[in-house]
This record gives C-alpha cells, sequence and structure tokens, in this order.
C-alpha cells in the first residue's frame, strides 16, 4: 500500500513537473512576437505603378517597368539603447508585393531601426546560384545580379520618358532609361534611431514605410542623365545612391 501511495506521488509530482515546464515554454514564447513591414512604393502623391504614366518634378512624362531593390541588416534599438541586430533577413522590395515579415523580436518598446539599402560586402559577392530558388538571393528574372561584375544589383529601376519639348506623353514616352545601382561603397544606411514603437505580447507588430521614386530622381534630369550601370556612370549612380536616404518616409 505504501509503494502504491509512493508511485502515486512521483506520478503527480511528474505530471506537475511537465505542466510547470509547458507553462513556462509557453511563457519563453510570448516574450517574442512577428514583426513586419508594409512596404508602400509611390510616386510622388501616387501608388506607383507599372506601365501608368507618371510625371517627374521636372514636368516629364515617364512609365516604369521594373523597381526592384534590397533590403537588409536590420537592427532595432531597444528602449535602453543597445541594439538587436536582425542579420540574416534580407528583403527584394518590388511594388507588386507590400508585405514582408522580420519574424519574431523581443516583445518591448524600442527608440527605433536602421536597415540597409543593398547588401554587406560578403553577401555582395557569393555566388547567387547557391541558394535555394525562394531565397531573395537567388537569381532573378528579369535578374538584379551583375555576373560580369560579381555582385548584385541593390537597386534596379528602368522605364521610359517622353524626350519631346512639348510633353504631351503617350505614344512620345519612347526613349528607355536606366538605373541600376550596386558595387559595396554606394550601399546606404537608413537611420531610424529616433522613431519609437513598441512590440506588445500576443499582437503582430507592422511597421509602415514609404519610399517615393520622385526623390531618388531629386537633381537627376531624365533627358540627360537617363543611364548607368554604375562603373559606367558613377556620377550619375551616386547621385541616385545618395537620394535613397531622402527617398524613405514612415508612415
Amino acid at each position: 500500500m505504501k509503494k502504491i501511495k509512493s508511485l502515486s506521488t512521483l506520478l503527480l509530482a511528474i505530471v506537475l513537473f511537465i505542466t510547470s515546464c509547458k507553462k513556462e515554454e509557453t511563457a519563453i514564447e510570448s516574450t517574442k512576437q512577428v514583426l513586419g513591414f508594409h512596404w508602400h512604393s509611390m510616386i510622388g502623391s501616387e501608388d506607383a505603378s507599372y506601365g501608368i504614366q507618371f510625371t517627374t518634378n521636372d514636368g516629364i512624362k515617364f512609365k516604369i517597368s521594373d523597381w526592384r531593390y534590397y533590403v537588409s541588416n536590420f537592427v532595432l534599438i531597444k528602449d535602453d539603447g543597445t541594439e538587436y541586430p536582425i542579420t540574416d533577413k534580407v528583403f527584394l522590395i518590388d511594388i507588386a508585393n507590400e508585405d514582408y515579415s522580420l519574424d519574431s523580436v523581443p516583445v518591448g518598446n524600442y527608440r527605433g531601426f536602421k536597415f540597409t539599402v543593398g547588401l554587406d560586402s560578403a553577401t555582395n559577392h557569393k555566388d547567387p546560384t547557391l541558394n535555394p530558388a525562394s531565397s531573395p538571393l537567388a537569381l532573378q528574372s528579369p535578374s538584379i545580379h551583375w555576373s560580369w561584375n560579381s555582385g548584385y544589383i541593390f537597386m534596379k529601376i528602368e522605364g521610359k520618358y517622353d524626350s519631346t519639348v512639348a510633353q504631351i506623353g503617350g505614344a512620345s514616352i519612347n526613349q528607355p532609361f536606366f538605373f541600376h545601382v550596386g558595387t559595396d561603397n554606394l550601399k546606404q544606411v537608413i537611420d531610424y534611431s529616433d522613431e519609437p514603437f513598441t512590440v506588445e505580447s500576443g499582437e503582430d507588430k507592422m511597421l509602415h514605410i514609404e519610399m517615393d521614386f520622385l526623390k531618388i530622381l531629386n537633381s537627376v534630369d531624365l533627358k540627360t542623365e537617363n543611364a548607368t550601370h554604375t562603373g559606367d556612370n558613377l556620377p550619375l549612380a551616386t547621385k541616385i545612391s545618395n537620394n535613397w536616404k531622402t527617398a524613405f518616409t514612415l508612415e
């Protein structure tokens, strides 16, 4: 009889221990929550779209056919000033897709965050064929990688513009432009260190970011500055890269 009671006591202790462990695991899991980004691509005050006629701030009519760019190296800045880097996450932003997940991050208050337009040097020069097809770093179609330059195009913009004086648009939008901007030196850190937000337990957090194409074209004249593969027109590529810093807005 004593053995039965001892066995019952032991079984009860085991059950309580397992229950306690499960509760502890649940508590640990609830200390993290999914952080995502809603990435809104704009052309001035209008939603960006392929094949639609737009007008630059200088009055030049144009259409875009491709606008994609890499963002990476996210860093969250905690309320105590320490940094929480997320170095394994890369987004290939495309105007056709607005929602991107940064996965689970610690619950709490944050002073802000930072991210990079472009890729770190090691990632930039890796062989894209070694990545799974689902990775944004895999070979893309249309391509966003220079096989001859052993690196990724950090931002690829292509389209056509109206080169006429009258700027009537329509069929007159027939002159191609392209900006293929990359190389290690032209990546840019976008700093929102002073934009506080909170990730709450039990509730996914979404941050909203706008990028304005017209701000990328700040001080760029499409009629005379309309082509760069970076190396062949470094001044134009550098100008566009520098414009990334002011092209973003946190909604």
